[in-house]
């Protein structure tokens, strides 16, 4: 439920801060060939932080490398700026709303850690897809 909301004031912030008054350029629509990675990037973004509250430990090295290695990826095929916005909006919803937090025991990092696993893969997929 958290991801959700925090999911929908991330659109409404971008959709804000897009519109506003004096942007020179207009936005893409929401359909465009940028919004999956966009919204890939945001949700893994999203995952490291759960992943990173837990008490027992944060992201294990092999997967930190492997966000930066779909970074490198997403640069090289051309998706390096729907990267970016992800990670914008991920930051600007942080901001402006609690994080959701990890609970305690290895369960629940566990669960914490197979998400974030879960939403690299899906980025890797959603930049594999991506055409400039």
């Amino acid at each position: 439920e958290g991801m959700k909301g925090a999911a929908a004031t991330a659109g409404m912030l971008s959709a804000a801060i897009l519109l506003a008054p004096g942007c020179e350029r207009r936005p893409e629509p929401r359909n465009s060939k940028e919004e999956p990675v966009r919204r890939a990037a945001y949700l893994s973004v999203l995952a490291r932080e759960l992943l990173d509250s837990c008490p027992a430990g944060g992201v294990p090295a092999g997967e930190a490398t492997r966000y930066g290695e779909l970074t490198r990826l997403a640069v090289q095929t051309g998706a390096g700026h729907a990267i970016w916005l992800g990670e914008n909006d991920a930051a600007a919803v942080s901001r402006v709303s609690p994080a959701t937090r990890c609970g305690t025991g290895d369960a629940a990092r566990q669960a914490a850690l197979a998400a974030y696993s879960r939403s690299l893969d899906t980025l890797a997929g959603r930049i594999a897809e991506y055409r400039p």
